[in-house]
């Protein structure tokens, strides 16, 4: 009895087309201008667990943040922004305290449910006001930096 080279070949190309989506499961879509492309952090992250609200051309919603530096957010929500988009969010800290910021969308990571990965965006804090700056460092000197492997 011949062998069917052509279902192993069709096997071979889905198992393929299978691992090519695994790999791309978190992928950012969306970056900065390549203009800022080398640019490092220059603020810690830490992790969080804090509720966010958004607001932004009449549009109002909640997410999650699950990263947080003086320099931004990352905000896990499916209703994902554009990059570049202006928003308002307010960030609610313990004790009821409510920090009030502007900021811009700089990437966003879209759903897929390959992944355990949320959907988001990160958005960088534009022009921080002294008070909040120092609100968010005395918040995260109690927590542990996330730190990310370079290579």
């Amino acid at each position: 009895m011949p062998l069917d080279l052509s279902a192993r070949s069709h096997d071979a190309n889905e198992a393929e087309a299978l691992d090519e989506e695994r790999r791309e499961e978190a992928r950012i879509l969306s970056m900065a201008p390549k203009s800022e492309e080398g640019r490092r952090r220059e603020h810690s992250r830490f992790h969080v667990d804090l509720d966010v609200t958004v607001g932004s051309d009449h549009n109002f919603y909640a997410g999650f943040a699950e990263n947080l530096s003086a320099g931004g957010v990352f905000i896990a929500t499916h209703k994902l922004k554009p990059v570049g988009s202006k928003i308002e969010l307010t960030i609610n800290l313990p004790d009821g305290v409510q920090l009030r910021a502007e900021g811009e969308v700089r990437w966003i990571r879209v759903f897929n449910e390959l992944s355990d990965t949320p959907p988001g965006m990160g958005v960088k804090f534009n022009d921080l006001a002294d008070a909040s700056v120092s609100l968010i460092q005395g918040f995260l000197e109690r927590r542990d930096p996330l730190f990310f492997d370079d290579e």
